[in-house]
């Protein structure tokens, strides 16, 4: 029946066919599995074959990789995808076939493994061949925002069914060795493989055919140098080195570790394809995790992460011992569970480098450019490690001809993980933001991160968003964006929260797309958020907030604007004249009493001069709150012009905003100010407002550290804080000895009675004259300071 393809499929049947080729890879998976790795290995043992020729057979798919650079010149002139892939795929499994006989045909073994090399040979040209326009079309199937996601979940797939479908063929070929019918089982597995072929065939004929949007058919001197377009490409030749080192450390060992495990160590079948299914595990467990991570930070810092992680691999082989059975199966198949999760991220993020540095318009010849060069070398570096393993086998016994081979292995990865850096990923993280991101992640916040991702319930997702605010976790950064534009206000309430605390670039401009593209939807906590990320691009849009209809927004926006201007360096102050004019304005009109204490607090945050004069003003507004606000401005700002209004505002006024007007009386006053402080604090009703006042008195004195340390302390403690203090000073100063006795005793005013006397300052008449509770604390010091 002949092809249908169309110009371009929608959305939903991409969605079909991509489905229906993860069931396709699934099973070709399956059926490369049982024709390969213990099962292939374990035959050709079983027919002597030496270490040349095992990794001779493992090496020919590869060599035979150099095909594809003129399969996906050729291919790029083919319209039709899907028509020029499918004979190679068909190919590839009925040359397969004849491997179903070949343990039951009676010819010597060496003729066995000369037709064994033929049909593998061939296979693999046929598939090899159309490899780099079957990726080309996947590829053109797959949103590039999601490739990460897509591939992640395909390969978790195929590793899942293949790694099952292999660990039966495991089982059953222990089944027939122990019915003393080896041969017999090679064919069942064979048989099993060539199933699995078959149905991944009839899945690959149910996918949607697409058109190749502008098919170039080219000479073969146009050809030749198409060839050359992908090395001659300086940012995708960096891609092209780190995979040759990469691919070297890889496939250096080649199938030594199935040998290895058989000869060696004589583990079961069920125990080398156990590794398969433990593998098949850890992919599946952090395949989306690797997905997520890739379409987030990029391929290039993943690959990095992922090849030094995957040095350790040959470790747990090498401390394996012969005659340990149990012992051996329970540390390969725990550590074959971590290589599953690192080979998950190294598959993934090695093809979607290819794909996101390969020019699109060239993309089959780019692909088939990388696939070559990881073929070729994927090729000879088994080869290479099949011959050190026959030198070092003429000197040392075999199982340690075997480690050496796998710690020279582990050394090849180390050294390949260094090649990554130089690769150039557009929009790819560097490798220190993740690894800075990875390191801050805890298993608090990977559960919250995953209940976000995942979660469809209002509060499980509002939940979670606080919580990776609260422990920082930056992957969220992109959920916790699109929760911004959630239906629910208390998501996006939560969400502008935490994306606040994290320390992503893109913050400030999504919060100000809220401000400014939905401000009937504006929540108080997306304004407070862009005080707390205080960048300074978010000035335009807060200072149009303080116009805002809802007093709510506008005393955030104050808020903000003042956070933002107390970060700016003096470079920046030039940026921030309008917002701080606009805030000296507001702060001036006494109409709206929260709004003016809002702008002042900002300007106090600010201290900006030109505040001074409507922050001095502000003393004599009627609001108590408003005065507080404009008290603590001219503590922090030492506005000393302020002097007089704090006199007036303390004789005007007699509320529970007397006490900050009173201590910021003592940061501008002087000490003639003191009776005037003390009369306010022996006005006080609560021991806070008291405390303040007496610590504006402490201020005056210059004891205001050392007096605030001792009214944090209680009884006895007080008591003997204040004498080490004291001590040193009563041999000099009998007066403060004799005080601090009757001190002790309980009569305060009497103690500061005799501070009082032989003291010429006027401040100590006036103790002596209102003595205020705790009032000893401060005259007491202030009398060893003056001494």
């Amino acid at each position: 029946m002949p092809t249908k393809y169309t110009e371009g499929l929608s959305r939903l049947q991409n969605l079909n066919s991509l489905r229906v080729s993860n069931i396709d890879v699934a099973f070709a998976t399956a059926f490369g599995t049982l024709l390969s790795g213990a099962f292939l290995v374990g035959y050709m043992k079983t027919l002597g074959a030496s270490d040349l020729w095992i990794n001779l057979l493992a090496a020919l798919p590869s060599l035979v990789g150099v095909l594809q650079i003129p399969g996906g010149i050729v291919g790029k002139g083919v319209r039709s995808y899907k028509k020029f892939v499918a004979p190679g795929g068909f190919l590839w499994r009925v040359f397969y076939i004849p491997l179903i006989l070949l343990p039951l045909a009676a010819v010597a073994p060496a003729a066995k493994l000369s037709l064994l090399t033929a049909c593998v040979l061939v296979a693999s040209v046929a598939t090899v061949f159309v490899g780099p326009v079957y990726n080309d079309w996947i590829a053109a199937l797959v949103p590039d925002n999601s490739r990460g996601f897509y591939f992640a979940r395909r390969n978790a797939i195929a590793a899942a069914v293949g790694a099952l479908v292999g660990i039966f063929g495991a089982i059953m070929l222990d089944e027939f060795r122990g019915w003393k019918l080896e041969m017999q089982g090679f064919t069942f597995v064979f048989v099993l493989a060539s199933v699995c072929g078959w149905i991944s065939w009839y899945f690959f004929n149910k996918m949607s055919d697409l058109a190749r949007p502008n098919p170039v058919r080219q000479t073969l001197s146009e050809g030749l140098r198409a060839i050359k377009r992908p090395f001659a490409d300086a940012q995708y030749r960096g891609v092209l080195i780190f995979l040759a080192f990469s691919t070297l450390g890889q496939t250096f060992a080649g199938n030594l570790f199935v040998a290895y495990a058989r000869e060696s160590l004589a583990l079961d079948y069920k125990v080398i394809q156990g590794t398969a299914v433990c593998m098949a595990i850890g992919n599946v467990i952090a395949a989306s995790a690797w997905g997520f991570l890739s379409d987030k930070y990029g391929n290039k810092p993943l690959l990095f992460i992922a090849s030094i992680a995957l040095c350790v691999n040959p470790i747990p082989w090498m401390v394996l011992q012969p005659n340990r059975q149990g012992m051996d199966a329970a540390i390969i198949l725990t550590a074959h569970i971590y290589m599953g999760v690192i080979w998950a991220g190294l598959n993934l993020c090695q093809f979607n480098v290819m794909l996101t540095t390969a020019n699109p318009e060239d993309r089959a010849n780019y692909i088939g450019a990388g696939a070559t060069v990881t073929a070729l070398v994927g090729g000879v570096a088994p080869l290479l490690g099949a011959a050190v393993m026959e030198l070092l086998r003429a000197d040392m016994p075999a199982i340690s001809a075997y480690r050496w081979v796998f710690a020279a292995t582990a050394v090849l990865r180390l050294l390949a993980s260094a090649f990554a850096f130089p690769i150039r990923e557009k929009g790819s993280s560097a490798v220190k933001t993740t690894l800075r991101d990875l390191s801050g992640l805890s298993i608090g916040g990977v559960r919250a991160l995953r209940t976000l991702t995942r979660s469809t319930d209002m509060a499980a997702r509002e939940s979670a968003i606080e919580q990776v605010g609260n422990v920082r976790v930056s992957l969220a950064a992109d959920e916790i964006i699109k929760a911004l534009h959630d239906p629910l206000p208390q998501v996006r309430r939560r969400a502008a929260q935490a994306l606040s605390r994290l320390d992503d670039p893109r913050a400030v401009t999504e919060l100000v797309h809220q401000l400014e593209d939905h401000p009937d939807l504006l929540e108080e906590e997306t304004v407070n958020a862009l005080g707390i990320v205080g960048n300074l691009a978010a000035v335009p849009a807060l200072v149009k907030v303080l116009d805002s209809p809802r007093p709510l927004l506008r005393r955030a926006a104050a808020r903000s604007l003042g956070n933002i201007g107390a970060r700016l360096d003096p470079s920046q102050r030039a940026s921030f004249e309008t917002a701080t004019a606009r805030l000296v304005a507001v702060a001036s009109d006494p109409t709206d009493p929260d709004f003016r204490r809002a702008a002042l607090q900002a300007l106090r945050y600010i201290g900006s001069d030109e505040a001074s004069e409507v922050v001095v003003g502000a003393l004599l507004d009627p609001r108590p709150s408003v005065r507080i606000a404009a008290a603590e401005a001219i503590q922090e700002m030492e506005i000393a012009s302020a002097a007089g209004n704090l006199r007036l505002s303390l004789d005007q006024f007699h509320d529970e905003a007397c006490a900050e007007v009173a201590y910021a009386l003592g940061v501008v006053g002087t000490r003639e100010d003191i009776p005037l402080i003390l009369h306010e604090a022996a006005r006080s009703v609560s021991m806070i407002t008291r405390r303040r006042c007496l610590l504006g008195i402490a201020r005056l004195m210059g004891v205001e550290p050392q007096a605030y340390r001792l009214m944090l302390t209680t009884g006895m403690a007080r008591d003997s804080a204040l004498q080490e203090i004291l001590r040193p000073h009563f041999r000099k100063n009998r007066k403060l000895q004799e005080a601090f006795g009757v001190y002790g005793s309980g009569d305060e005013p009497a103690a500061l009675r005799i501070l009082s006397e032989n003291q010429s300052e006027p401040a100590y008449k006036a103790f002596a004259k209102q003595p205020v509770e705790e009032l000893f604390l401060v005259a007491s010091l202030a009398v060893m300071s003056d001494s």
